[in-house]
């Protein structure tokens, strides 16, 4: 039988033990950078990621077939207006090679490969508002600059014949994507036109109004406010 003392120094040390190990196993930290880019790769390999797109455009295509039902007003022009990166072209394997990081260099550079693969249902979704006579706008947080590269890119994928592309330039070459892109849209609507849709995958693509209804496609890669 344990003589007291002994016993005590026993459950004092059981209990400095207990306490120790649950001041571990509740200590609070983000998930770690590793385990979060696993999810993401395995995200996109399920074939979520391409599930999740397509569900989004059939919504913004079922949108279009009803408002194309409705009578636009005689001074308007209808329109779509598209993003480009994650939204009509990926850059999934460029960034995937870079680690989900990369320099802004390095980023720019893959771009202006000019490479980058079509997003399939987004694609469907362009030609169908193009035989139906809507207007098609890109947007694109590009620089003026990766002009040639970025149409070229475009039409090697099978967009073709748009209305305009357009790009960072000037004194938005600085403001925040939200800023820069509802300022484009608002010239648009300016020109006459109603932008009965707006895509991209970014909420900085869809915010500030000018467009009768967003869709937002899934970017679980990285965030532009």
């Amino acid at each position: 039988m344990l003589r007291l003392p002994i016993k005590r120094a026993l459950i004092s040390a059981l209990l400095a033990n207990i306490f120790f190990t649950s001041a571990l196993c509740f200590a609070k930290e983000p998930v770690n950078l590793a385990i979060s880019k696993q999810q993401v790769v395995r995200y996109h390999d399920s074939g979520e990621y391409d599930k999740d797109i397509k569900n989004v455009v059939n919504d913004a295509m079922r949108y279009l077939k009803i408002r194309m039902t409705r009578p636009f007003p005689q001074d308007k022009k209808p329109a779509i207006v598209l993003d480009i990166d994650e939204t009509s072209l990926s850059n999934y394997a460029d960034m995937k090679r870079l680690d989900f990081g990369g320099t802004i260099q390095e980023i720019r550079a893959d771009e202006d490969k000019g490479e980058d693969p079509v997003i399939k249902p987004t694609l469907k979704l362009y030609r169908f508002a193009k035989d139906n006579h809507i207007t098609v706008f890109f947007i694109t947080g590009r620089f003026e600059e990766e002009r040639g590269t970025t149409e070229n890119n475009l039409r090697k994928v099978g967009y073709d014949s748009w209305e305009k592309l357009i790009l960072r330039d000037g004194e938005y070459r600085t403001k925040p994507a939200a800023v820069y892109k509802t300022a484009m849209r608002k010239q648009l609507s300016e020109q006459g036109y109603d932008i009965i849709l707006n895509m991209g995958d970014q909420k900085s693509d869809l915010a500030g109004g000018y467009a009768d209804k967003t869709f937002k496609l899934p970017n679980p890669y990285y965030l532009i406010p």
